[in-house]
This record gives C-alpha cells, structure tokens and sequence, in this order.
C-alpha cells in the first residue's frame, strides 16, 4: 500500500523508530508521567496500556508536541527531537488519531482533510486531497462523504475521518487513541488489517486501547503504566490478559458474574411504525430509519445490535424528542413523546447516557458538582421559591461521587480535567441519581478502561434489577451479547429482527444484518 509522502520518508531506519526516555511530565503538584521509558521499533505494533487517567494520552500528547515534557528526552530514528508545537511532530510524520476529536465541526469532511497545519503558507489542495483520499478508501476500505459537514457525521463517522486524515498527512509512525472504541467489529477488522499492513511496510505503530483481545490480536509489544510510571514492558507473546489486568490495576479484578433472568413488567418504551428523516429539516431528506417497531419493559436491558449509521442516533433523538419523527409514534411511560424537545422526556421518567460525553453530557469547564447536580437545580430540595440551596448541591454531589466512585481532588474541579472513566461515572450518577424508568445508554464504556467498564456495567445490571428499563445500543456484538435479555438488529435503518440473548450468537446477529443487505 502506497502512502502519501509527509517529508520525513528519507529516514533510514536504522535504528528504534521512537526512544522516550525518562521523561516526567507534571500539571502543578500532579505528576502525569514519571521517568517513563519507551521504545518502539519500525515495523512493529506497540500497545501502548493502562487505566483512565495512568498517563498514556498525555504521553502521546508530548509525543506529538501538544506538551513539552518537564524532563527527559525524546529521539526519532536515532536523533534527538524537540517539538515545541505539533506541526514540528507532524513534519517528523508523526500523527495521533486522538480519542476525542481534533475536527472543525461546520468543515466539509474533505476540507479538514485538506487542511495541513505543517505546511507554511496554509495551504488546501481540495482536488489533491479528493484523490488521496480516494486512494485510502480503495486501500482500507475507510471511506468518508466528500461534502458533508463535519457536524453532521456520528461519533463513529468522525473518528473515521481522523484516521483517513492521519493516513493523508503521510505519516510514519502513527497513534491510535482509542481508535475502536465507535466502530463494529468488522470495521475493527478492517482497521486491525491495516495496522498490520502498515507495520509490514515498515511504519511504527502505536495503539491505546482497553480491549485485551484486540491488543493480543495485533500488538507485538507492549508498555503499561500505572499511575504515570510504566509497570511493565515485553513481548506479548510472554504474558497473558490477567497478568496485563494485574500491571494496569495493581491486582485482580473480580469476575462480573453473567446476566441473571429476571421478571420483566409493563413496557417502559413502545415504539411503533417510526419513520425518521436523515436530516430533519429537510422535506426531500431520504429517511434513515423507516417503519421501526421496538419495546423495552421494566426490569429487562433490551440491546441494539448494528454496524455505525443503520439509524441508531435517529433512534435516540426521536425518542427523546430532539427531532421529530415524519410518523409512527414514541410513548415513554404512556406519554406521548411526539413533541419536540427533551423536556417531555425526563420528565416522564427518562434517562440519557449520550454516546458522546464531551459534546453531549459534559460541561468541561464547569465543576463536577454542577455537572452532576444540573438536571436536579430547577426542583426541590435544591431549589425552592426560586432559590437554589448550592450547599444542598454540593453536599448532594459530593454523596453521589461516594456512592459511583467518581475520584476527584474535590467537588469543584473542572470536569473536564478528569479522567474518562471518572467523566462517564459522573454521568452515570447524574442520570440515575432519580432512579429513571428508562436508561438509554449509548455506547456506555467507549474508551473506558476495565476497571471502569465494570463499574458501569455493574451499575445497568442494578438498574434492570431494581425494575428498570434500559435500552442499550452499541457496535459492541460482544457488549450486546453480555449485557443483554432481547436483542434487536437495526441495519439500514430497519429493525430486521429480534433474537433472545440467551441464543443469539454474532453469526445469528450477522445473518439479520446480511440478510438486511441482500434484500
């Protein structure tokens, strides 16, 4: 596979594509990375593994000169570097495809490809970049839409635009933050194959990931950190998954045990003839989802099963009344939830864990009180004859961060400084802190790590448990499978059927997608 030329392809290789050594990297008194050595050979994959928060993308972040470490080194094919800004690291043809992403939102997705921050004056070569991109998607099969708006892609389309982005800048020695975390398990093949095919060719390749069985499916080597410093290093073939579990956590983490049967009660969500229109505001728009019929009881987790854009996010945003639908109907609790706006749906009894945290449930710059308290201000006990009790908040808050096990310095750190995995758990403490009727959860453990993956399963297991009703929806076959008492298989838009969990298997899950195909 021929690549695109970033400039740095005159290296000889004749040593360690990247050398880090000691390098300590410190935000006031919190030491992020401390004396970390790495190295990473040209031609190999290097996973690199750890808890939320252990250090690792702030390790790639020096890397690729968003930070300057505080002390040690850093050498690329053999020679000492300095990046100061991440056009230097890019003009070295390193590049990151970053868990949370780095695209202009009202760009087309051919523009943000075009545009190259290590080229001076700026420059757009659309036409150029069309064709390369072409030549990408005919290699990997990573296609993107040309014209789009950036804004109007899903989570899973945007992190394809950042890899076919990174593939454009011709880089040499590539970083994947996460890089499965949206896509279907096909499409982490696709991805998986093309990490070998770039390592066969010679590149370096570095992969952040908290999926074990990936890691073991194409790493040759790996690092682990532990809260900043590395517990490990070797080869992959030396070690195995709980000896990788017991480096990252410092010991075992127990067994969550499988689902349970449980009595399932009256239905929480009906969902009937649904059709949705691709862009709402359009009359002519084509729908992306059509006629889909769906039911989640109380005390039952019903799982979404479908590759990226089959009408997930239409779904969603029809069911809590962001957009809505050209016909069918959406009852929450025997409420009518045709109008549009979210209101109507909190307050007959639903929940969000949105698939997207930092755009959707999060405000970064805003303490982790308020993010977890602010669906509770507009009523009592927070608030009463308009006026908030922010004590009462606080205190409330501060119970909620015992109770999910979100770990801060305090109560009012920005949350946006946290790590994922405490982010996501105080999600999940606001949005079952009044006990919903309905929980949709929506890619719930994207990018977590496995001690935090548990945590939040765990906690949708209690929920279901105590009479809730959850509708998972995830590209996840195998989180589906695990997490869930009915599947349903949305593909193309249209619900093509539904499989009890405890016989579902991915190639009965895969044949309904199939068979979606061939009609």
């Amino acid at each position: 596979m021929t690549l695109p030329d970033s400039g740095a392809s005159s290296v000889t290789r004749s040593g360690p594509a990247l050398r880090l050594r000691s390098v300590t990297k410190r935000f006031g008194g919190f030491t992020a990375n401390e004396d970390v050595d790495l190295e990473v050979a040209w031609g190999e994959i290097h996973a690199l593994l750890g808890e939320n928060g252990a250090g690792k993308t702030t390790l790639m972040r020096i890397l690729t000169g968003l930070y300057q470490p505080d002390a040690g080194s850093i050498e690329i094919n053999g020679e000492p570097v300095q990046f100061r800004r991440p056009e230097q690291a890019l003009r070295a043809g390193i590049g990151m495809v970053h868990q949370h992403f780095t695209l202009v939102p009202n760009l087309t997705e051919l523009e943000n490809l075009a545009m190259r921050p290590s080229a001076f004056p700026w420059k757009s070569d659309l036409r150029a970049t069309r064709r390369t991109a072409e030549a990408i998607a005919d290699s990997t099969g990573l296609r993107i839409t040309p014209d789009r708006l950036v804004e109007d892609a899903s989570v899973s389309e945007r992190q394809r635009i950042e890899i076919v982005k990174l593939l454009c800048r011709g880089a040499r020695i590539l970083i994947f933050d996460e890089p499965s975390a949206a896509l279907s398990p096909d499409e982490w093949e696709e991805l998986a194959a093309l990490m070998k095919r770039l390592a066969a060719d010679g590149h370096a390749v570095i992969l952040i990931s908290h999926k074990l069985s990936e890691v073991f499916s194409v790493a040759d080597r790996y690092t682990v950190l532990r809260r900043g410093a590395v517990a490990g290093s070797g080869p992959l073939s030396e070690v195995t998954a709980d000896q990788l579990v017991t480096m990252m956590v410092g010991g075992t983490v127990e067994a969550r045990p499988p689902l349970q049967p449980t009595r399932t009660g009256e239905p929480v969500l009906t969902v009937t003839g649904l059709d949705v229109a691709r862009d709402a505001a359009s009359r002519t728009s084509p729908l992306a989802l059509a006629g889909a019929d769906l039911v989640v009881r109380s005390g039952e987790i019903v799982g979404v099963a479908g590759v990226a854009g089959s009408g997930q996010r239409e779904l969603v945003e029809a069911i809590i009344g962001i957009n809505a639908p050209r016909s069918g109907s959406v009852q929450v609790a025997g409420v009518d939830m045709r109008s549009v706006g979210p209101q109507r749906f909190y307050d007959a009894g639903g929940a969000l864990i949105p698939e997207d945290r930092h755009r959707v449930a999060i405000i970064g710059a805003m303490t982790v009180w308020e993010n977890i308290t602010m669906r509770m201000l507009r009523r009592p006990p927070l608030r009463r004859h308009g006026l908030l009790n922010v004590g009462a908040a606080k205190r409330r808050a501060v119970e909620l961060m015992d109770e999910f096990d979100v770990r801060a310095e305090s109560e009012h750190m920005p949350i946006g400084r946290m790590s994922g995995g405490n982010q996501q758990k105080a999600v999940l403490a606001r949005e079952l802190s009044d006990n919903p009727r309905l929980l949709i959860a929506v890619q719930p453990v994207r990018g977590l790590d496995v001690r935090a993956t548990d945590f939040v399963y765990r906690r949708l297991v209690d929920h279901r448990d105590a009479g809730g009703a959850v509708l998972l929806i995830s590209m996840d076959l195998d989180e589906v499978l695990a997490m869930s008492d009915r599947i349903v298989v949305l593909a193309h838009g249209r619900v093509q059927g539904e499989l009890p969990a405890a016989t579902a298997t991915r190639e009965s899950i895969g044949t309904l997608m199939t068979s979606a195909v061939a009609a």
